[in-house]
């Protein structure tokens, strides 16, 4: 692991880079060698432990689905209690503070690709490749993997739906769609979803401040999951697997826009890309629009 750590600085120093003159942008260059390849290493590590904790999750509440009732039951005997019962608008008004947490971080993101596509020629929030990766991720992931197919394609009813818990619905695990309910149903949970999306805009943060920032997002996820458990919205599943799914969206959508080769593409590139599609729609809305002056009943008279 160490020799496979330092290969980038054993590299550098062969081609000339680590040396005793310009020491200062050689050694830059060199640790941002050294970071793109930690950065690789944990984005590999990062999908294998995604992949088995879902296989976990998945094998383990396939073999005893009760374990979800089991939890659900616990929560909701919490969340009977007196004192935690006081903490009630607190929680409320957490929940009602997480879509504008959303906004606040795609919201950089859709203004920059604005700016780019209909070329204004202003300082940008980020780069074109960064901006991308939020609104894809956001897109795909909470908006339309879980949002869009799941929640509303697999029919399995909430816990405070089921006839467990005073409910009309009968109890189905994770893997059964067949269930009773209709449309914004347990699996995967939405909100959770969302949480766990902030570790897409922790990653574009520094260096140095990286690590701090996925692990607030990953604290926000969390406190989330416990909330919806908490509120009997959701089934322990429904938050494991809403986790699993967000992050292996944000794993593929990274590495489609920064680290696999053959679909990565430098800033410039897209920038011309986005700024072509801003003046094709541009002419289109100019067809639509008739001249200023002009009735669409009569034609203008020759000069």
């Amino acid at each position: 692991m160490t020799a496979g750590r330092f290969a980038p600085i054993r590299a550098a120093m062969r081609c000339g880079l680590w040396n005793g003159e310009n020491s200062g942008i050689s050694h830059a260059i060199v640790l941002k060698i050294l970071w793109q390849s930690d950065a690789h290493s944990v984005a590999r590590i990062s999908f294998i432990m995604l992949v088995v904790l879902g296989i976990l999750t998945g094998v383990i509440f396939a073999i005893d689905p009760s374990l979800d009732l089991q939890v659900a039951s616990f929560f909701r005997d919490v969340s009977a209690r007196p004192d935690v019962r006081r903490f009630d608008r607190v929680i409320d008004t957490i929940r009602q503070v997480g879509p504008f947490v959303i906004v606040a971080g795609v919201g950089p993101a859709v203004v920059t690709l604005v700016m780019k596509i209909f070329s204004l020629q202003r300082p940008v929030p980020m780069s074109t490749r960064a901006a991308l990766f939020l609104v894809l991720s956001l897109a795909l992931g909470p908006g339309l993997l879980v949002n869009g197919l799941l929640k509303e394609g697999w029919a399995r009813p909430r816990p405070g739906m089921v006839t467990e818990f005073g409910g009309e619905h009968r109890f189905v695990p994770w893997w059964d769609p067949r269930g009773s309910c209709d449309s914004n149903c347990s699996f995967v949970s939405g909100e959770t979803s969302s949480a766990v999306w902030m570790t897409a805009p922790a990653l574009l943060a520094p260096p140095p401040w990286r690590y701090i920032a996925l692990g607030a997002a990953a604290l926000y996820g969390l406190g989330f999951a416990f909330i919806r458990l908490l509120a009997g919205g959701h089934f322990l599943s429904d938050v494991i697997f809403a986790a699993i799914f967000t992050g292996l969206v944000i794993w593929a959508v990274q590495g489609f826009l920064f680290r696999w080769p053959a679909t990565r593409v430098d800033d410039g590139t897209l920038d011309r890309r986005l700024n072509k599609l801003g003046r094709a729609v541009t002419r289109m809305f100019a067809a639509w629009i008739p001249s200023r002056g002009a009735r669409p009943d009569k034609t203008t008279p020759p000069a």
